[in-house]
């Protein structure tokens, strides 16, 4: 809740936040300075005056420097938070475009200084993911039965090994 409480002090007045980079301190309940300081900008457009695009590589050097743990998904500054699994999203990420892609996310990667929008594919991908990649990587179109077979096999062998696929196993699953 130091998230809420904080942007609720932030409404009443108070002009001094506390908070600590990933919400890394002595006990539970300090408040992540990332998120409160996007959630200020990004739902109430108060400008702290903060350099936001090092937002992600403070939270790595903390990281690093602490040995504390980032999920992956960790709002803000995790690793994979831009990564997209699912078709739907992805039939998103390909109509909205480079340039209208906060249609799909609430601010852009750059503006904190994470990696762009990554379309993976997982056992939750959809037909979207498959049409994508088989563009991104230049094979052509293909029929609604063989991209159904390739969204088959790509769910079968995430699933197997627990885990995202690599390009080259997408590559060898398109190709057969």
């Amino acid at each position: 809740m130091g998230v809420a409480n904080t942007i609720l002090g932030v409404a009443s007045g108070i002009e001094v936040i506390h908070s600590t980079v990933l919400g890394i301190g002595e006990r539970a309940g300090n408040t992540p300075l990332e998120e409160t300081v996007m959630a200020l900008r990004t739902m109430y457009n108060c400008d702290t005056g903060m350099n936001l695009s090092v937002l992600t590589e403070l939270a790595n050097l903390v990281r690093q420097l602490s040995g504390a743990f980032i999920p992956a998904n960790r709002p803000v500054v995790g690793d994979m938070l831009y990564n997209v699994e699912s078709g739907i999203i992805t039939s998103w990420v390909r109509n909205c475009g480079h340039a209208d892609m906060t249609e799909v996310f609430p601010f852009r990667w750059e503006m904190v200084g994470n990696r762009p929008v990554d379309v993976v594919l997982g056992k939750g991908s959809g037909v979207d993911s498959v049409k994508y990649w088989l563009e991104k990587l230049g094979m052509g179109e293909a029929s609604e039965q063989d991209v159904m077979s390739i969204l088959v096999k790509v769910k079968e062998l995430s699933l197997e090994h627990k885990r995202l696929l690599t390009t080259e196993e997408f590559q060898k699953i398109a190709a057969s």
